[in-house]
């Protein structure tokens, strides 16, 4: 067990397991169909990044720091 606070969770809340499980449900991994329109392809794209970078953070945070 880490003795160190979770730096994310006074941002998101005590819950943060379940909301990145939300988040990466919502806002899969997918790749781009050759017919779809750049801003979409980028849109959805910048959405995966936040998700991404939180599952990030979060994972660094649970490291403990020794």
């Amino acid at each position: 067990m880490s003795t160190y606070p979770n730096t994310l969770e006074p941002l998101l809340g005590p819950n943060l397991e379940s909301l990145l499980l939300e988040l990466e449900d919502k806002f899969p991994p997918t790749n781009p169909h050759p017919k779809e329109q750049l801003p979409s392809i980028m849109y959805r794209a910048g959405q995966r990044d936040v998700v991404e970078y939180l599952r990030k953070r979060f994972d660094e945070d649970r490291k403990p720091n020794y």
